[in-house]
């Protein structure tokens, strides 16, 4: 009985080997190869994602996901294809579910940080409330009111990138959070140049603003507040802040020397902050691949 049950076992033993190496294809529908130019499938999502809250301030939805890692995959993570997802939404203009068009979106999210860094992040409520209580001081109402039309000035290209900037750092809220002029010239040196300015710098700026003496400030002349303001938003190292800026925003880090370099020129050409987001997205140090 006991070799009966030992030659059993044998056997489906045997039989158990033979099955498992048997030769088989399975096909499962709608698998796509997980990798990608040795890029797992997961980094790519991450990518997508990240793409998606730095320029629209929100995650994409399921559906948005799914065709950009799809197209991404397609075009091998070349430079091309992940420009083209960073430009569709910059400048994108058919209405997306849930949302209004990329472009409007984008600029959106462009104010909303740029309020962040020169405002505190104080909300358009704050702003309006602020403008109607200084309603009979013309200049300041309507400096308060460029700030809120901003957002959609500089999306339809009426203004450019130094005066959107510009109308940041000409306003009461802003002069409420830096009080006198004193902390002006410093303030506006910090978040335009990421530096304070230098004592002859410093001593040009004051007296032009405070005092409205025609004054020497960066290689421009001006002989008020409103001149100061376009001194410092129309030299080359403004356009250099802006390169800073978009570093800190997106890498978190400072750009190099030779970074700086090679966007500098033709940035204080062309004004255009996108093309300047898009040159650091694309590539693997923000991908993360």
């Amino acid at each position: 009985m006991r070799a009966i049950l030992f030659t059993g076992l044998i056997m489906s033993a045997v039989f158990l080997l033979c099955s498992c190496t048997k030769s088989e294809t399975i096909l499962v529908p709608d698998n796509d190869p997980p990798i990608v130019n040795n890029v797992p499938a997961i980094k790519i999502e991450n990518y997508v994602n990240r793409v998606f809250i730095d320029l629209l301030g929100r995650e994409p939805l399921d559906s948005e996901m799914a065709s950009e890692v799809q197209l991404l995959r397609d075009g091998e993570l070349s430079l091309e294809v992940r420009v083209a997802l960073i430009e569709k939404l910059q400048t994108g203009t058919d209405p997306i579910p849930g949302d209004s068009t990329y472009q409007i979106a984008y600029h959106q999210q462009i104010y909303n940080l740029a309020k962040v860094h020169f405002l505190e992040g104080v909300s358009d409520e704050v702003i309006q409330t602020e403008f109607l209580s200084n309603a009979q001081d013309t200049t300041e109402y309507i400096n308060l009111v460029n700030v809120l039309d901003s957002r959609d000035a500089f999306r339809e290209q009426s203004i450019d990138l130094p005066e959107f900037m510009g109308r940041m750092i000409y306003n009461n809220v802003y002069d409420q959070i830096n009080m006198n002029t004193f902390n002006f010239v410093n303030a506006t040196f910090d978040n335009l140049y990421w530096r304070y300015p230098t004592d002859v710098e410093f001593q040009a700026g004051f007296d032009m603003v405070e005092f409205e003496s025609e004054e020497n400030l960066l290689g421009q002349t001006g002989s008020n507040k409103g001149d100061y303001v376009d001194i410092v938003t129309s030299n080359p190292e403004f356009y250099e802040g802006v390169i800073i800026w978009v570093y800190q925003q997106l890498l978190s880090r400072l750009p190099t020397s030779a970074e700086t370099a090679a966007l500098l020129a033709d940035f204080i050409d062309h004004k255009d902050i996108r093309l300047i987001q898009r040159s650091v997205m694309r590539t693997d140090e923000y991908a993360g691949f």
